[in-house]
């Protein structure tokens, strides 16, 4: 359906939405049927999840909440983050303050980012990148189908200073959030 896009000459002339019409978009409710993100100005249909990405990110959530009660944060699960012509929806992210805070206004960044990917490295690659530009100071991109966790930490001029992988079988230790430690091993015991 959108081999279309293949075509270099096409792809060129294609118009990005912005966050203004896309916001517009979803008032006049075109995506009642899909579910959607805007990544640099292109929306974009979020893939269906599988049981094991379903699992790790209920249990991440839990670990977070958990964490963060009473710390001055608000432990947010798919919801958008608004960041110049994108409009990601990570799987979990911290933002600073609480719920209230943002009841006209969704988040401009976070304090951490997690993304499951099972399918979607390469789009979730392609968030950080806009979480960098936002100023989020660290991004997990945990793969658990490969037993390893990408960090993505330091964001400077619009890009991650510190990216590097950490083995399933090592405890990853947060450092946005102070006292945060996850193990991938021990989430994917049986």
């Amino acid at each position: 359906m959108l081999e279309v896009l293949e075509i270099p000459e096409v792809r060129r002339r294609v118009e990005p939405v912005t966050i203004e019409r896309y916001h517009r978009m979803i008032e006049m409710g075109f995506f009642t049927e899909k579910s959607v993100e805007l990544i640099n100005g292109v929306i974009v249909e979020k893939m269906s999840k599988s049981a094991l990405h379903l699992y790790v990110v209920d249990l991440l959530f839990e670990l977070l909440q958990s964490h963060c009660a009473g710390a001055g944060f608000w432990v947010r699960k798919e919801d958008p983050i608004t960041i110049g012509n994108s409009e990601p929806e990570p799987d979990l992210s911290v933002v600073l303050g609480s719920r209230v805070q943002y009841r006209h206004a969704k988040p401009t960044t976070a304090q951490f980012v997690i993304e499951v990917a099972i399918h979607s490295l390469a789009l979730d690659r392609a968030k950080a990148r806009d979480f960098a530009q936002a100023g989020v100071s660290e991004v997990w991109i945990v793969q658990p189908e490969e037993r390893i966790t990408e960090v993505h930490r330091n964001p400077v001029a619009g890009t991650y200073s510190e990216v590097f992988e950490v083995p399933a079988e090592q405890v990853l230790h947060s450092s946005a959030l102070p006292g945060f430690q996850f193990n991938l091993s021990d989430a994917l015991a049986d």
